[in-house]
C-alpha cells in the first residue's frame, strides 16, 4: 500500500518590493517630496512618516522576527509590518480580516443584515473631509434616519417598542482613488423588541423601491436643513460659505490642494496640474427634486445617493464576513495598479464607467499624490 507524504504548509514571505505600489513610491517619492518643498507647498510629516514606514514594510533589512518551528525544526525569519491605517495593502488588508472575523464571531448576533450605501455631493464631500464636526453631525443625521425607517416599519406591522441597529464604515476612496468619502452602514434588516422581559428579535418586510426612494429623499433633506440652518447653504441650496477647516489644512496648503483636485477629479501637481482624470457631476440640485431611480433599490436626489439591494440571510455567515471585508477594505490594491512599457501608471476600475472608461492612466508623480495618505487626515 502507498503512503501518502503530507507536509505543512510553507509560510511564504511577502515581497513588497516586487508589487507596482511599492516600486512606484519607492522610486519616485523622493523627487516628489522635493518638487512640493520647491513649490512652497511641503507635505506635513504624518505623510512622510506613512510613506517612509510603508516602505519598509515586510523588509527584512529593516527588523525581523527569528521563528522556529517546535515540530520539525523549521526556522524562518519574518519581517516587521508598517502597521499603518493610511494605505498599505498588506496591512489594510490584514486589518479588514480581523474586524471581519471578530464582527462576525464577537458581536453580530444570528440575524438577517442589510448594507445601505450612501454617497454624498460633491460640494459636501470636500466639507465632510476637512471638517470632522461637520463629519460627525452628517453621520449621526443619515443613522438616525435609517433607524427610522426600522422603526416606523416596525411600528406599521404592530411591534411595540422596536430597537434597530447597525455598524457603519467610512470609505474615503473611489474606485479611481479620488476622494470621495461615503458610508457603509451594516443593519439589522429587522428590529428587537422585548416580549415579557425576553429580548427577541422580528423580521420585517424587506425594503421596498418606494422605501428606497422615501428613505433617500429624507436622507437628503434632512442633512440640506442642517446646511442652510449652519448658514453653509442658502435657502435655494447655493453654497453661501464653506465650513471652517480644522487646524490640519489650514496648515498645510498641500493637503488641502490634494483634496481639492481629488474630489473634483484633476491632477494636483506637476505638469499636468489642473487637468481632469475624471468627469465630474453637479451640486446639491434643488429642495424640489425627486428622486432617480438609478437600479434595483437604488435612488439618487440632491446629489446624495442611496444603495439598499445588498441583503445577507441569517445563516450566511460566511457571506456577512465576505460583506464586511468589502467594506473595511483598505483603499489600495496592487491587483489594479499596473507599470505599462513606457513607465505610466494604469490603473482598473472596478467597474467600467458609463462611457466606457476601463481604466486610467497616470505618471508615477501623479499616482503618488492619488494616494489617499496625501488626502486623509
Amino acid at each position: 500500500m502507498a503512503v501518502l507524504e503530507t507536509s505543512c504548509p510553507k509560510h511564504q514571505r511577502r515581497r513588497p518590493e516586487l508589487t507596482p505600489c511599492y516600486r512606484i513610491i519607492n522610486q519616485h517619492l523622493d523627487s516628489f517630496v522635493a518638487e512640493r518643498a520647491r513649490e512652497g507647498r511641503p507635505l506635513p510629516e504624518y505623510v512622510l512618516d506613512e510613506f517612509e514606514a510603508y516602505l519598509k514594510c515586510g523588509v527584512p533589512a529593516f527588523g525581523f522576527l527569528r521563528l522556529k518551528c517546535g515540530d520539525c525544526q523549521e526556522e524562518k525569519i519574518v519581517a516587521f509590518s508598517c502597521k499603518k491605517r493610511g494605505f498599505c495593502p498588506s496591512c489594510c488588508a490584514k486589518r479588514q480580516a480581523e474586524t471581519a472575523a471578530h464582527l462576525v464571531d464577537n458581536i453580530l448576533p444570528l440575524a438577517p443584515y442589510r448594507q445601505m450605501v450612501l454617497s454624498f455631493p460633491i460640494p459636501l464631500r470636500y466639507w465632510l473631509q476637512t471638517n470632522k464636526k461637520l463629519y460627525v453631525k452628517i453621520h449621526s443625521i443619515v443613522i438616525k434616519e435609517m433607524h427610522r425607517y426600522y422603526i416606523i416599519k416596525a411600528k406599521l406591522a404592530g411591534i411595540e417598542k422596536p430597537h434597530p441597529g447597525s455598524i457603519s464604515f467610512t470609505q474615503r476612496a473611489g474606485s479611481a482613488l479620488n476622494l470621495n468619502p461615503h458610508m457603509h452602514v451594516l443593519l439589522l434588516d429587522g428590529i428587537y423588541t422585548e416580549v415579557n422581559g425576553v429580548v427577541r428579535f422580528r423580521n420585517i418586510d424587506p425594503i421596498t423601491d418606494d422605501e428606497v426612494a422615501w428613505l433617500c429623499e429624507n436622507i437628503a433633506k434632512k442633512v440640506l436643513l442642517h446646511l442652510t440652518k449652519e448658514g453653509y447653504l442658502d435657502k435655494d441650496g447655493e453654497v453661501v460659505q464653506n465650513p471652517m477647516m480644522d487646524e490640519l489644512f489650514l496648515d498645510n496648503e498641500a493637503i488641502t490642494l490634494a483634496s481639492t483636485c481629488s474630489i473634483a477629479g484633476k491632477i494636483a501637481f506637476g505638469v499636468n496640474a489642473g487637468k481632469y482624470v475624471t468627469k465630474i457631476g453637479s451640486g446639491f440640485g434643488y429642495f424640489e427634486e425627486i428622486p432617480l431611480e438609478k437600479g434595483k433599490r437604488c435612488y439618487a436626489v440632491n446629489g446624495f445617493s442611496l444603495h439598499c439591494n445588498t441583503a445577507i440571510n441569517t445563516h450566511a455567515r460566511d457571506r456577512l464576513e465576505k460583506l464586511i471585508e468589502y467594506i473595511a477594505r483598505g483603499p489600495l490594491s496592487n491587483e489594479r495598479i499596473e507599470i505599462t512599457s513606457d513607465s505610466k501608471v494604469k490603473l482598473k476600475l472596478k467597474s467600467n464607467w458609463s462611457d466606457g472608461t476601463s481604466h486610467l492612466l497616470f505618471t508615477p508623480e501623479e499616482k503618488i499624490w492619488m494616494t489617499p495618505q496625501i488626502q486623509n487626515k
